[in-house]
């Protein structure tokens, strides 16, 4: 009796999901009228929310965040520079953005889709468009300068995130 319950389950599971993907803007508007997400949770509902910092002991200072079913992590490492002629005084910074292929359903772990470095160069762009602004009002660039001229920090900042797209059903 179990076992028919399981098969019934799954062959239910099959058939939200074969209507997800065959319709998924009547999926999604159904959700929508019954003001509940794909995910169960109600509209006004926020996702699960974990953060850990010092994740990473290989480097100055670390967070993994989790949202949901993304998952972020970010790391910064110091290291001392000669600065430039041009800013003496200041520090700087390197901002790295990776997105594995599985963010993207077109990108295949085995074998990039040709359109994976740019869809990646313009989620960087975008990401380091409005992530630069806040770094740069977070950092005093002036105060990564320990003798001027000669040595400064520079700050190497990696970005890496990962989404998995699995919708409980």
């Amino acid at each position: 009796m179990s076992s028919a319950n399981a098969s019934s389950d799954l062959s239910s599971e099959m058939e939200v999901d074969a209507f997800r993907r065959l319709f998924p803007l009547r999926f999604h508007e159904r959700h929508l009228l019954e003001s509940v997400r794909p995910d169960a949770r109600k509209l006004g509902k926020p996702r699960d929310t974990t953060l850990a910092l010092g994740v990473v002991a290989s480097v100055d200072g670390s967070a993994l965040a989790k949202i949901g079913c993304t998952t972020m992590l970010a790391a910064i490492k110091m290291e001392v520079m000669t600065p430039t002629t041009k800013s003496p005084d200041t520090g700087c910074r390197v901002i790295d953005f990776h997105m594995p292929p599985i963010c993207s359903p077109i990108v295949r772990p085995d074998r990039p889709a040709d359109a994976a470095p740019v869809i990646s160069k313009q989620l960087s762009n975008t990401i380091l468009r409005h992530f630069v602004v806040i770094i740069s009002i977070m950092i005093n660039f002036k105060e990564l300068s320990l003798v001027s001229g000669k040595a400064a920090w520079m700050a190497y900042l990696e970005y890496k995130t990962e989404v998995v797209h699995d919708v409980p059903t």
